[in-house]
């Protein structure tokens, strides 16, 4: 096999606002000399660490080591939206055939919030887990017409749901921004941060952490993948890629998956008298109706978190100065939804990168004996993520199990035009979206 040259990787931004209330953790670290091992594992993210703690229980006399650019769980990992869901917004368009694809794609997350359940729940861990649901709102009654539909759907695949307008939405979202929203019983609201830090305390003793060990070039070598860092390298016969958006960057299904940035604010805790002007409502999480409309939660400790950017960039991370340009547009949509609330409560403004495909696909394959890259989670990579993780190990260990026959028979990522036509068609679909959802933001 070719030597594989890993793109560059831009540092992440130090101003998430889920990762700065943590403690400091020390950092591991880097990779130095020459390493064997039996599976190694580039990118210390929900994925790479799922796959590394469940092979080593599979495997206990093995050797695993995961290969982290930066911090681990400080990526996407720690820099999402914290929501952890089984039914995803459709709108009802479907034919029986789309209605059964619906019926899988349900079941695929429902086994992904099931997996992280049973992990949080065995090993006790804090990452501020809240089952209230999760929202789909609209502040555009023609758009109510598209909350009926998926309604409609949830009704016919029986789960549990309802609508809410009027006054009992605005008593249990504190805004009367939405004219609409409609509530689902499967969503689950966490801290990311929490979660990904406690992936890797849970790591077992067979699994070795590298930080910020970026990767610089890979190849198979006879039998094995060798693995290179500036200091360092690795030697393994099972290779697993577990970078999601960063793929490309890897040399892996450049037309199949595709970056996007994302950026977020979020508020300091309200004290007592904001909280209460918004009318002392519980922890909520909501969706936008429409695609580009503003992804908005309500934490437990009184923080309101607005993101309502994508962006396809290049740099794949963004200076302080273009954070801040996106942390207004950030404070126009809490000015609209709390009116009440002062602009400056936001006390941080971060980037994070995505991955997404053309039909909503993910990537969970072997390209080679023992090469397997998974990712492409399409906005659900807590549970996707983790059950992908987990599934990736069983494959590394020669095991079939029911969870990989479900994933396998997905659809898999369609090819993408090539570039540059790719970042112009994205940007203009993008620009069409936050057109059409410009009220919703």
């Amino acid at each position: 096999m070719k030597t594989k040259i890993f793109a560059p990787l831009p540092g992440n931004d130090q101003t998430c606002g889920w990762t700065q209330g943590l403690p400091l953790r020390p950092t591991n670290a880097s990779l130095q000399g020459e390493q064997v091992c039996d599976f190694v594992i580039v990118g210390a993210g929900y994925t790479g660490l799922s796959a590394a703690r469940k092979f080593a229980q599979l495997n206990p006399n093995a050797k695993v080591i995961i290969i982290e650019a930066q911090r681990a769980g400080e990526g996407a990992s720690a820099r999402n939206s914290g929501y952890l869901v089984d039914s995803t917004l459709n709108d009802g368009h479907m034919s029986d055939t789309g209605l059964q694809q619906y019926r899988e794609k349900y079941r695929l997350n429902k086994a992904g919030v099931d997996c992280v359940r049973e992990l949080v729940n065995h090993h006790q861990i804090d990452c501020d887990w809240d089952e209230s649901g999760k929202f789909h709102a609209t502040a555009v009654p023609a758009h109510e017409a598209k909350l009926q539909r998926f309604s409609d759907l949830l009704q016919e695949l029986e789960l549990e749901h309802r609508v809410l307008s009027g006054d009992q939405l605005y008593q249990r979202l504190g805004t009367h921004y939405y004219t609409q929203a409609l509530w689902t019983a499967g969503g689950i609201m966490l801290q990311p941060a929490k979660l990904a830090r406690a992936y890797i305390d849970i790591l077992p003793a067979n699994v070795t952490l590298y930080e910020n060990s970026p990767v610089l070039t890979w190849q198979k070598q006879g039998p094995d993948f060798l693995v290179s860092t500036p200091m360092g390298q690795v030697k393994a016969p099972a290779l697993l890629m577990a970078v999601n958006g960063f793929m490309s960057s890897a040399g892996l299904k450049r037309k199949r998956a595709f970056p996007l940035t994302l950026t977020a604010s979020m508020t300091r805790p309200l004290s007592d008298a904001e909280y209460a002007a918004i009318g002392n409502p519980k922890a909520w999480g909501l969706l936008s109706a429409q695609a580009m409309g503003a992804t908005v939660r309500l934490t437990e400790d009184r923080r309101i978190m607005v993101r309502n950017t994508a962006e396809v960039w290049p740099a794949m991370n963004m200076s302080q100065s273009q954070l801040l340009k996106r942390k207004r547009v950030h404070q126009r949509g809490l000015k609209r939804r709390f009116p009440q609330l002062d602009a400056s409560v936001f006390d941080s403004c971060w980037s994070g990168v995505t991955c997404v495909s053309g039909n909503n696909g993910q990537v969970f394959d072997q390209l080679d004996s023992k090469l397997l890259v998974a990712g492409c989670y399409n906005g659900g990579g807590i549970g996707l993520a983790t059950l992908f993780g987990e599934q990736m190990a069983y494959m590394a260990s020669g095991q079939m199990t029911d969870a990989i026959a479900m994933i396998q028979a997905r659809p898999k990522p369609t090819p993408l035009p090539p570039q540059p036509i790719l970042s112009w068609g994205v940007r203009l679909r993008l620009m069409r979206d936050a057109i059409i959802a410009r009220k919703e933001n």
